[in-house]
């Protein structure tokens, strides 16, 4: 059976794909540490000294924020919106066979279990896949800031 084949190689690389989040993560910590610190510096700064204060860099905290965060929901909508086709194509299949007007053949039931298991597949690793795609633009913005504020 190739879709249990199939199913078993998309988990795996699901897997290795949570554990690459994971490193995602771990960077996004360490640069948001060296950021953090370099942006209370600025800040002091700004108190002291007001007329040279910084303020592009301490504006630039809010606005990058927002352009983050609405990033990391274009990316949910997207896979949301990926995830509900899926489901509706699988719906449709299944759909399809319930109206053919006679019992389902070693066939049909063959093809339903392959994409059942295609699609079951593919709606846990999608899962999986998640916080990978809430987390991306997160980590790009802080490791950015990291590398520009060093």
């Amino acid at each position: 059976m190739t879709a249990g084949g199939n199913a078993w190689a998309e988990l795996v690389k699901a897997s290795f794909g949570m554990a690459d989040t994971s490193m995602l993560a771990g960077e996004m910590m360490i640069a948001s540490g060296s950021v953090i610190g370099a942006r209370m510096v600025i800040m002091g700064d700004a108190v002291r000294h007001p007329a040279a204060g910084d303020y592009g860099e301490i504006s630039g905290m809010v606005t990058e924020k927002v352009t983050a965060v609405s990033k990391v929901g274009q990316a949910l909508a997207d896979q949301w919106s990926e995830m509900l086709l899926d489901a509706t194509e699988q719906a449709h299949h299944f759909g399809g066979l319930a109206l053919v007007g006679r019992p389902l053949s070693a066939r049909d039931l063959s093809t339903l279990a392959e994409r059942g298991l295609a699609h079951g597949s593919r709606m846990v690793t999608r899962t999986m896949d998640i916080s990978r795609l809430a987390l991306t633009p997160m980590h790009e913005q802080a490791t950015a800031n990291a590398r520009r504020l060093r």
